[in-house]
C-alpha cells in the first residue's frame, strides 16, 4: 500500500512510484488524495453475489462487473459438484466481462471431497477420484482450472501428484481426515486450506484432525472467512499468529443470494434464507457467506489487529501467490491493477488495467433470484 506517494501509470503498467510529484503526459489519468493506494483485492472463493451465480452459464460476466466496487481486480469463479453436464457447462461458461474484474482462473470446490463433511451441499454431490472426469473438466473449462479444493482421504500420493503435474494447486476442504491424513496430505504437495476450519474434522486434544495439522504447520495457506459468523475471532488470530511462511488469504466464499433482500432463495439443490448478516438452509447450518472483501480486510485490522498494509496483502498479494501466481506489487512494471481506499479502507476507485473501471456511488442492484431447484 502507498501512502503520499504518486504513481505513474502507462499502457496497463505502474510505471514510476515516487515521494515527489510525477511529471506525467498530457490527458493523463489524475487520481488525488487522501486515501490509500493498494494493489486490487484478489477473491479466490467466490460463487456468485446479488443473484449471479457462476454456476449458471452467462453469470460470471455481470459477476465480474459487480465485484469491482469491493476493490476485487481479479477472482476465481467457484464452481460447486454437480453432475458433469452441468459442471461441464458452468466450467465452459466461466468467462468475466473485459470491463470488470479480471477472470484469473477457475476454483474447482470438488467434486473429490467427504461426504461425511458437506457443508450445505448434497453429500452424494461427492466422489471418488476419477481422472477421466478430471480430464473431462480440464477440456471443458474456459479458463485454467487454477485451484482445487480435495479431500485428502479420497487422494493417494499418486494422485496428489498427478493434479500437480496438471498445475492445479491442492487445497484440503470438506475433508473428515484425521491429523495424519492431512499431514501426508501436505507431505505430499498440498499446500493450502480451504475455509479454515469449515467442514473439517475439527481440533481435540487427543484427535486434532485437520485443524490441528493446520495449526501445526505454519507454512501451509489458509483461506479465512472473516465475517464473524464462519469463524469466531479468537481462533481466527490463532490462526494468524501460527502462520510462518503460510499466508492467511482472505475470500468471501460468496454465494448468489449475497445482497439480495431477505427471503428465501434457491442455489445448488437447496432453499437458502438470507437473512441481515448471514445466509443459511433451513436448518440454521451456515451456506456460504455475504460478506464482501473489502469489509474483511477492515475486519483483519480491527479483529486480528494486523496493520492496515498487512491486512490489504491477505487480500491482494497473499490470494494471488497461494495459488501460484505472480504477487505483485505496487511497483515499475506491475499491472496497473489497482484500488483506492479511503482513510479507513473503504474503496473510492478500482483500476483494471491502467483503466477505471469502478467509481464510489455507482448504483448497485440485485440480478434474477440464483439458480437452482428447490
Amino acid at each position: 500500500m502507498l501512502r503520499r506517494r504518486h504513481v505513474l501509470v502507462a499502457n496497463g503498467r505502474v510505471t514510476a512510484v515516487s515521494a515527489t510529484p510525477i511529471q506525467a503526459p498530457s490527458g493523463s489519468l489524475t487520481v488525488d488524495g487522501p486515501g490509500v493506494l493498494a494493489r486490487g483485492f484478489v477473491d479466490t472463493h467466490i460463487h456468485g453475489r446479488s443473484g449471479f451465480d457462476v454456476m449458471r452459464p452467462g453469470d460470471v460476466a455481470p459477476l465480474s462487473l459487480e465485484l469491482l466496487s469491493q476493490g476485487v481486480i481479479g477472482f476465481l469463479p467457484t464452481v460447486v459438484s454437480a453432475p458433469p453436464n452441468e459442471l461441464a457447462a458452468a466450467l465452459s461458461a466461466a468467462n468475466g466481462d473485459p470491463r470488470g474484474a479480471r477472470v484469473l482462473g477457475i476454483h474447482a470446490e470438488g467434486p473429490f471431497l467427504s461426504p461425511d463433511q458437506p457443508g450445505m451441499f448434497p453429500p452424494d454431490a461427492f466422489r471418488d477420484y476419477d481422472r477421466a472426469l478430471w480430464r473431462d473438466m480440464q477440456a471443458a473449462a474456459a479458463s485454467p482450472i487454477r485451484l482445487m479444493t480435495v479431500a485428502a482421504e479420497r487422494l493417494t500420493p499418486t494422485q496428489i501428484d498427478e493434479l500437480r503435474a496438471d498445475g492445479v494447486t491442492l487445497s484440503l476442504g470438506h475433508t473428515n481426515a484425521t491429523l495424519d491424513q492431512a499431514l501426508a496430505a501436505f507431505d505430499s504437495g498440498v499446500n493450502r486450506v480451504t475455509h479454515a476450519f469449515n467442514a473439517m474434522r475439527g481440533f481435540h486434544h487427543r484427535a486434532p484432525g485437520v485443524v490441528g495439522a493446520l495449526l501445526d504447520r505454519g507454512e501451509i495457506d489458509a483461506e479465512l472467512i472473516l465475517d464473524g459468523l464462519h469463524v469466531a475471532r479468537a481462533p481466527a488470530r490463532i490462526l494468524a499468529a501460527t502462520r510462518t511462511t503460510g499466508r492467511i488469504v482472505l475470500v468471501s466464499d460468496s454465494v448468489p443470494p449475497a445482497a439480495c433482500p431477505p427471503g428465501d432463495y434457491p442455489w445448488a439443490g437447496r432453499r437458502l434464507r438470507v437473512d441481515n448478516d448471514s445466509i443459511r438452509l433451513p436448518t440454521g447450518r451456515l451456506a456460504g457467506s455475504a460478506l464482501t472483501l473489502d469489509a474483511a480486510v477492515r475486519r483483519a485490522v480491527d479483529w486480528l489487529g494486523r496493520s492496515p498494509a498487512a491486512a490489504l496483502h491477505m487480500a491482494s498479494e497473499a490470494p494471488r501467490a497461494s495459488v501460484g501466481l505472480d504477487p505483485g506489487g505496487l511497483r515499475p512494471g506491475a499491472a496497473a491493477d489497482l484500488v483506492l481506499l479511503d482513510p479507513h479502507l473503504h474503496p473510492r476507485l478500482t483500476i483494471v488495467g491502467g483503466a477505471v473501471r469502478w467509481r464510489q456511488n455507482n448504483e448497485q442492484r440485485c440480478a434474477n433470484a440464483a439458480s437452482g431447484a428447490d
